[in-house]
Parts: structure tokens; C-alpha cells; sequence
């Protein structure tokens, strides 16, 4: 069961889960709450429930002083898209609770439906994706020949039914020119937010999205306009990455956090079941387990697969050395906490990685001391055996993927640190990037010019006895 539907809502100061009932003022029938879709806590809590025998969405704004503005915005922003002829939810109700304190929406169900998100990712290799992205960018055209700035511009707040585009959460709605059609500088940062979550390598798909927005727009595509969109696009990623980082580390949706003044521990909701939440209370019994595979037993790690509640995992415990290490360590990041970042910030921006499922620190207050990372387990082969191994075919497209992350990363300025072929594996026809305790994010380009640079000369090292595998990876010298 996916948590969520069972997260409390904190309704005058009760903890309520779904299902439950509300009594609307002006209403005869009773709005029926029956799955969370989404929360922020304290805010707004959005819900698929029934009202007079109907599937509705129902929006309740929680703010006790900010509801109302919240509501009207909301009404607002669906009367911006009425007037762009933009399609978009309509409302059916829109007032309060019976007593006044909670601020409802209620609109139509659109369904059968799917969210842009789901509908890209499912098909990143076909023309329906091309098709899409196509009509998203010409649909972020007309906001912004609108007037018109999508003020949190992501792929969830877009639904596909029929091959029609719904932009919803009319509150991020704002009139960003007095009702004119926006500067090229303005539309082109607006777009570059959406550009940035898409992550698109193909640069001819890139640009050919781009001139399909100039010509929505009736704009001369400009050399200029390209290179400050491709400034736009790399300063939102940062950003975006930034804020997805910052949720991950924080109670959310997504994810479960419990911090004391001996432990802080994060967890993925949707594996935070009984035996998890009693596993990572004393994850060192997975080191001790008779089911335990032993993947590595070093100084300063200690790696291990396991499988809790059906999950395949690995499990990592990094130890300290000796005490003067450990008391070095003790003021800054953790190796786990280190990973934790560094895996979402690489699956944020499109490149695979095994997904972490948990962390945990010991602490004494603010020190930190052992550290755990708990991340699926991925039956791959890695990179060096696989190249080397004549059995294996189609070589050629996969080093044509392994560069294709050399330049992604190039691209983030990040470095790998460590980037040994045994630290790429391939699953699924795909090269996934692990072991990434020493992976850097630069801000400066000199850096990490130098620093990728390195992990080029590293990985290329191993096929110093392999010419024709040294080959196929030419476009990385």
C-alpha cells in the first residue's frame, strides 16, 4: 500500500487519515476524502474524494491565516488559463468547511489520466516521448504569449488524457507582464526550468524544441537567445538539484525522517515498513546475519547484501579506522550522509544509480560517528568484466552510454573520484555509477574541467592492456 493514502492530516489540531467526511458550507451532500495524493503539511492537503456521487479532486487550504488568499489564488490562476485557452480542471465548488476555518476547491476529476512525468519516463526512447515534449513546449508558449508564468513549472503539474495536455495547480498562476506577452529573457528562464528537469543529451532534439518555441512565439531565434537559454538551463538545474536535495534530507512525501540526539536516520516512505523501521533501530544485526552475503570486508567499509521484508538490499557500514580518524570525522558529513546526496543528486539529473533506500548516523548531539547506507541491490556485471568478456555483444552501443555519462557528468561538474570500471555496472543494457563516497559537485569550471579530467584518466587506465576496448572510449581523449 503506498503510504501516502495512509499520511495523517493535521485538521484542527487532530491527526486524520483517509477516509474521512467534510461538511461544506452551501452544500447538501458531504465531501467524501478518499486517498491523499498530495500534502505540505500546515498548507494545503489535495484529495481524491466523492461529492454528490461524483469523483472529484478536492483542494483544502489548512493555513488558518493564509487560506483564503491561498483559495482565491487558486481561482485566479484557473481563470488565467480560461482566458488563454488553456485546458485545465474545472471547478465545481469552491467555499469552506462548515465552520469556516478550512478553505475547500473542489474540481473535476480528469480521468482516465496520466501525469507527464509518468508518460515521459515510460517512453523515453520513442516518438511518443518526442510527441510530448513537443506539445509541452508549444504549451509553455501560449502561457507565456499569454502573459503568463507557471510560477513551480514541473512535470506533475501537467495531466495527459487523450493526448491532451491539462496544466493544473492554478495557484502557481502568476500574470507575469501585466497580461502582455513576456520578454524573450523572462519566457526563456521560465522555459529553462522545465529544460532543466527534462535532462535532454540529444542537443538536435534540444534544438529543434527550442525553434518550435520561437516559432510559437513569432520570435527570430537568435544565437544569442540559445547560449543565454543554455546559461538559464544549467543555473535552474543547480538550483532544482539544490531543493531536491534539501526535501531528501527532511520529513516529506517521500521520505521519513527521525532524528535524536543519538541517531538521525532517513528512509524512503514507501519502504519504511515495521521491519524496516526495526531493522535500521540496529543495523549491524545485517553484519551478523547468517543470510548475509559478504561483498566487501575492509578497513574503512564493511559491505554486505541482505534481503529485509523481501527487499534485496546492500547495506554499507562505514568504519573509522582508528580513533583520531574517527574523531576528525566527527564534524563533518558522514560517508553515508555523502552518498545519500550524491545518489539523488545523480538521479535527479538522469543518470542511474543504485537507488538509496535508507541512512543512518550515530551521533552524540551534533557529532557524528558510524554511519549506514542502505540502497537496492543491482544484479548487474560491472563494466570491466563485461567489455572484456567476448560473449557479451552490442559493446559499442554501451561504451557509446558509459561516455554518455562522462559527458552528463561534465556537464553537472561533478567528479566521480574513484572511477574505476568496477564502480560502473551494467543492468538491464544500462551502465549505473556507484560507490560515489568522494563525489564533488564544483561551482567552478576551472575545478572541475580538472577534476573530470581525472576520472577520465582514471577509467581509461583500465584498458591500458585493451587497445580495441581503449578505442571504443576515443571520445572521452
Amino acid at each position: 500500500m503506498d503510504h501516502i493514502n495512509k499520511r495523517a492530516i493535521i485538521i484542527h489540531g487532530k491527526k486524520i487519515t483517509t477516509p474521512f467526511n467534510l461538511e461544506l458550507n452551501g452544500s447538501d451532500a458531504l465531501l467524501e476524502c478518499l486517498e491523499l495524493l498530495r500534502l505540505v503539511p500546515g498548507k494545503r492537503a489535495v484529495l481524491l474524494s466523492r461529492w454528490h456521487g461524483k469523483l472529484v479532486v478536492a483542494k483544502l487550504f489548512l493555513a488558518f491565516f493564509k487560506a483564503g488568499i491561498y483559495a482565491k489564488k487558486e481561482i485566479a490562476g484557473k481563470k488565467m488559463l480560461d482566458s488563454a485557452n488553456i485546458a485545465t480542471a474545472e471547478i465545481v465548488y469552491s467555499g469552506s468547511t462548515i465552520e469556516g476555518r478550512i478553505k475547500v476547491v473542489i474540481f473535476e476529476y480528469i480521468h482516465p489520466s496520466k501525469m507527464l512525468s509518468d508518460v515521459l519516463l515510460s517512453d523515453q526512447d520513442s516518438n511518443r516521448y518526442h510527441e510530448y515534449l513537443k506539445k509541452l513546449v508549444k504549451l509553455i508558449a501560449r502561457f507565456h504569449e499569454a502573459g503568463i508564468i507557471h510560477s513551480d513549472l514541473h512535470l506533475d503539474n501537467f495531466l495527459v488524457k487523450e493526448k491532451i495536455l491539462y496544466a493544473i495547480d492554478g495557484s502557481s498562476m502568476k500574470k507575469g507582464n501585466m497580461g502582455f506577452p513576456l520578454g524573450t529573457k523572462k519566457s526563456l528562464r521560465n522555459l529553462a526550468v522545465i529544460f532543466a528537469q527534462l535532462n535532454i543529451q540529444d542537443m538536435a532534439l534540444l534544438k529543434e524544441l527550442v525553434d518550435i518555441y520561437f516559432s510559437v512565439r513569432f520570435l527570430k531565434s537568435k544565437e544569442r537567445s540559445e547560449i543565454f537559454l543554455k546559461k538559464s538551463i544549467d543555473k535552474r538545474r543547480r538550483i532544482v538539484s539544490k531543493g531536491y536535495l534539501k526535501k531528501n534530507y527532511r520529513e516529506s512525501t517521500e521520505t521519513v525522517c527521525r532524528k535524536s540526539f543519538s541517531s538521525f536516520v532517513l528512509c524512503k516512505r514507501d519502504h519504511y515498513t515495521k521491519s524496516m523501521e526495526s531493522f535500521l533501530g540496529n543495523p549491524d544485526i545485517a553484519f551478523d546475519s547468517p543470510e548475509m552475503i559478504m561483498l566487501k570486508n575492509g578497513n574503512s567499509t564493511t559491505v554486505v547484501r541482505l534481503t529485509v521484508d523481501g527487499m534485496d538490499l546492500v547495506i554499507k557500514r562505514y568504519n573509522a579506522k582508528n580513533i583520531f580518524r574517527g574523531f576528525r570525522h566527527a564534524f563533518k558529513k558522514s560517508y553515508a550522509d555523502r552518498s545519500w546526496g550524491a545518489a539523488h543528486y545523480l538521479i535527479n539529473n538522469g543518470i542511474k544509480t543504485a537507488r538509496p533506500i535508507a541512512m543512518k548516523e550515530m551521533r552524540i548531539g551534533p557529532f557524528r560517528g558510524k554511519s549506514y547506507l542502505v540502497c537496492e541491490y543491482i544484479d548487474g556485471i560491472n563494466a570491466l568484466d563485461y567489455f572484456i568478456d567476448p560473449a557479451f555483444k552490442d559493446k559499442k552501443i554501451m561504451a557509446q552510454k558509459v561516455v554518455g555519462i562522462f559527458n552528463q557528468l561534465e556537464l553537472l561538474r561533478v567528479r566521480h573520484g574513484d572511477m574505476k570500471a568496477t564502480n560502473i555496472l551494467i543492468y538491464y543494457n544500462n551502465p549505473y555509477l556507484i560507490d560515489l563516497d568522494s563525489m564533488v559537485i564544483y561551482k567552478n569550471n576551472v575545478l572541475s574541467n580538472r577534476a573530470h579530467r581525472k576520472d577520465v584518466d582514471r577509467f581509461m587506465r583500465n584498458w591500458s592492456e585493451h587497445p580495441k576496448i581503449k578505442k571504443m572510449f576515443s571520445p572521452l581523449s
